[in-house]
């Protein structure tokens, strides 16, 4: 009897190694490429999505979207301004600096994407161009401000880079994005188009070498969505009003090699 429980045991896990290596051999060019793993260091994993879906172009012409009255705006300063959420919601829920590495999430180096801990940041690199990779941490907060510090590397037009929300699973989610000439939106990955369809705005830092603050207020079915302190626009939208994942993804459009570096992500319960 217990022998022949040890021999089944020995076949699920066979089992589980081949289908592990099959996932390891499909191609780059694959329309879908999911890669996930247990880090041994942390009680919770990170994970990581990567996918080379068919790329939007950005001439789309956007869906009508229910949107409501933005706070006024105010100029840019080098401190924080009265609409800034982070200057009025005191100490994060939640942190993290990645100054230990190994910690909340994924890190992988393969063919199409660099995701290393690196001096204190988590630094993203997408090899190719149209290949979209995140990662997410493990938490589930429902609503929230979450923000994230990015450093640009090289980066032309629509390079984009950001953040993913109340994401259901690995493979959807909200993407709010801003590009290298200082565009934003807002979609969801799995539907065609956007919410908010890219549109510039002045409080995004464009080119490369540069730093921007990118944050979203959830509030139920709400989003507002922040640069550097500054509300660029907020909709209303019922896909996914649970608590969902979070993470960062990167995106090329055009750059070989395009990274971004991560200097730190917290979010504050509300």
């Amino acid at each position: 009897m217990k022998k022949g429980l040890l021999n089944t045991l020995f076949l699920f896990i066979l089992m589980g190694c081949n289908f592990a290596r099959a996932l390891e051999s499909l191609p780059v060019d694959s329309v879908s490429t999911q890669v996930s793993a247990q880090l041994t260091s942390s009680p919770f994993p990170g994970q990581i999505y990567t996918s080379t879906p068919t790329i939007i172009p950005f001439t789309e012409t956007p869906s009508p979207t229910e949107t409501e009255t933005a706070i006024p705006t105010v100029t840019l300063t080098a401190t924080l301004s009265p609409d800034d959420p982070r200057a009025r919601l005191g100490n994060p829920t939640w942190k993290e600096t990645f100054d230990k590495p190994n910690q909340n999430f994924y890190q992988d180096d393969n063919e199409s994407i660099r995701f290393i801990y690196e001096s204190g940041d988590l630094v993203l690199t997408a090899k190719n161009p149209n290949w979209t990779s995140w990662s997410m941490s493990y938490h589930k907060p429902a609503n929230y401000y979450l923000e994230a510090t990015f450093k640009v590397g090289e980066c032309s037009s629509s390079d984009r880079y950001g953040l993913v929300f109340r994401a259901p699973d690995l493979t959807d989610g909200y993407f709010f994005g801003i590009t290298c000439d200082g565009r934003f939106a807002l979609k969801v990955f799995s539907q065609k188009g956007e919410l908010i369809a890219w549109t510039n705005h002045p409080a995004i830092n464009t080119g490369s070498n540069q730093v921007n603050r990118v944050g979203v207020l959830v509030q139920n079915n709400r989003y507002a969505l922040y640069t550097n302190g500054k509300l660029l626009q907020e909709t209303i939208d019922d896909t996914f009003v649970k608590e969902g994942l979070f993470g960062a993804y990167i995106a090329s459009s055009t750059t070989t090699n395009f990274t971004v570096r991560v200097e730190d992500i917290a979010f504050w319960n509300q």
